[in-house]
């Protein structure tokens, strides 16, 4: 199981080779980038490698003089006890840490708690309390916290003294698809690799692989996930390629009809979000889901508008390739009136994430594209 099976992602892999290489690697990382371009995939990889039983050994003994094969220092071995109980999620000395774990803590005020924070509660029962024991293997012990962006400044804290001075045998490994929302103080700690988005003709062809979608339905999740492959795979799950028509309507709807197109992008957004629900696994289950389907309509519309701006300038569209309502929006708006309407779309997702009211705020969006396209012949 090497670390390359992590694709296109060569600087951060490099980084980490040459750590194992040298048999210095860090006790606290920072694995950050977009949701879905391989952090969890490559922190679960390193945290197998660094239990592998079978590789450790045989490093251990070329150190000597004495190895019994050849060890790349990015390969697990696979057959040892260690990494059979890793791979069927067995492991005991793994750990993974994430906000719906309040549902597993001793205290039933805690477990009564919305994950919407990975909060201390959960920080201190299963990594504090656990770090300092010894591995049940014998060889290290790997915590990896998923959200780490999303962690409560009581836990960051509560994390600060292990992160600088974790013990000897034990690994924490942090990832952030926004590692500014963490303090300065928990990123200077760790060993920060980032991550980057993934090519669009990878993240083209294995949604053309594994979902079998027609061209045009790929290209416009391609545009809309901006080289995050998991999060293309799930638009996909969730239908958004079918869900892009409907928006391309409201858009000419909202010619019309601003705040009728407002109320259509709401109620979309309503039925994201009870579909996410309806989907999402009980240990991810996200009690955001309301706001994430409203800036996921959000993400959907300013695509299109992206192809309309493309159109405008006489550039072919990425994402509705050949839709020929995207050029007669085009035909009605200019180059500083999609700009204009993509800024009403910043505003209103700052707005979101503040919790202002959904529909004032998609009225807004409404009254944003009637300017866009509200000034010409009839499309």
């Amino acid at each position: 199981m090497p670390l390359s099976d992590v694709l296109h992602q060569d600087a951060a892999i490099g980084r980490i080779t040459r750590a194992l290489a040298s048999t210095r690697v860090p006790h606290a990382y920072l694995f950050s980038g977009p949701p879905g371009v391989g952090k969890e995939l490559l922190a679960s990889k390193l945290a197998q490698l660094l239990l592998c039983t079978g590789t450790n050994v045989a490093m251990a003994e070329s150190r000597v003089g004495s190895a019994v094969r050849a060890v790349q220092p990015n390969d697990s071995c696979g057959t040892c006890p260690d990494c059979i109980l890793f791979a069927a999620g067995n492991h005991p000395d793994y750990h993974r840490i994430h906000r719906a774990l309040n549902k597993m803590h001793p205290d039933k005020a805690v477990q009564r708690r919305k994950a919407i924070d990975l909060g201390v509660d959960v920080i201190r029962h299963f990594v504090l309390d656990r770090i300092m024991l010894c591995p049940s293997r014998g060889i290290a012990k790997v915590f990896i916290i998923v959200e780490a962006d999303r962690l409560t400044i009581q836990a960051q804290n509560a994390l600060l003294k292990t992160l600088e001075e974790p013990p000897g045998h034990s690994y924490l490994i942090l990832l952030a698809s926004a590692p500014d929302d963490l303090l300065a103080t928990t990123r200077s700690r760790c060993q920060h690799i980032a991550l980057g988005a993934l090519p669009d003709a990878f993240v083209s062809e294995r949604i053309e692989r594994d979902r079998q979608l027609a061209p045009a339905d790929t290209a416009f999740l391609v545009q809309l996930a901006q080289g995050s492959l998991g999060m293309a795979l799930r638009y996909a799950d969730m239908g958004i390629q079918q869900r892009a028509r409907n928006v391309v309507s409201v858009c000419k709807a909202a010619i019309d009809d601003p705040l009728g197109a407002g109320k259509a992008l709401a109620e979309l957004a309503k039925e994201l979000s009870s579909g996410a629900k309806d989907t999402d696994a009980d240990e991810e289950g996200d009690t955001n889901a309301a706001r994430e389907a409203q800036a996921l309509v959000l993400a959907i519309t300013g695509t299109l508008l992206r192809d309309v701006q493309r159109a405008v300038v006489g550039t072919s569209p990425l994402a509705r390739i050949g839709d020929p309502t995207i050029t007669a929006l085009a035909n009605r708006s200019s180059t500083r009136s999609i700009a204009n309407a993509i800024r009403a779309l910043s505003t209103a997702e700052y707005q979101i994430g503040q919790n202002a009211n959904a529909g004032l705020i998609f009225d807004s969006i409404g009254i944003a594209l009637n300017r866009a396209f509200g000034s010409a012949v009839a499309v």
